[in-house]
């Protein structure tokens, strides 16, 4: 079984779901870098208590286990969007069976898409299991992510206990910032996160 560790930041912004609701923007996941910069500016200035929105405790946890990860450099990627995860994904020969490992506030496993491309920041994971049914997943949620979708409960195993890692051997790692929902104040926390395993 090939083990993939994917790593969403936005996991890590301590913020409840009412906060997110309340202080991120409601962007489209496909908006020009610079047009996304300029709507968080604007909630900065509507919001000033954005500021002071840190990291969780997991944050930390998690640097140091990145620090002790043995993956090798060709099979780690860091990027902005979660969509890319499928370039990891495809180098993967079909006939091995995976196992996911998803550190995320959500669970990716929502059916929206627009446009020709079918594989997006919120939808990866049920594209996956569509093109190969045989997935084991877990994913790594906080207390309040959203555990449904269009089918019910989310599906697949599911738990708020980060420290579970230590059980599941990781083959390939991914990280991701998600731009649209983690404050820009936070980028250098995402960057520090991403260099820790180099």
């Amino acid at each position: 079984m090939v083990g993939v560790l994917s790593i969403d930041f936005d996991y890590f912004i301590n913020a409840s779901s009412e906060k997110r609701n309340m202080y991120f923007p409601d962007v489209n996941y496909e908006m020009p870098n610079d047009m996304l910069q300029s709507i968080w500016k604007k909630r900065y200035l509507r919001y000033p208590e954005l500021k002071q929105v840190g990291v969780i405790d997991d944050y930390y946890f998690l640097k140091s286990y990145l620090r002790n990860l043995k993956i090798a450099r060709e099979n780690f990627l860091k990027v902005d969007n979660h969509k890319y995860i499928k370039s990891i994904i495809d180098r993967i020969p079909t006939k091995l069976k995976l196992k996911i490992v998803n550190i995320d506030f959500h669970h990716d496993y929502y059916h929206y898409y627009k446009g020709s491309d079918s594989w997006n920041c919120g939808n990866w994971l049920r594209r996956v299991i569509e093109e190969r049914p045989n997935t084991k997943v877990k994913w790594i949620r906080r207390k309040d992510s959203q555990v449904y979708s269009l089918d019910g409960l989310f599906p697949f195993e599911h738990t708020e206990d980060i420290r579970s890692i230590h059980k599941d051997k990781f083959d390939y790692l991914f990280i991701c910032k998600s731009p649209e929902w983690s404050p820009i104040h936070l980028n250098k926390k995402f960057e520090e996160l991403a260099s820790s395993v180099l």
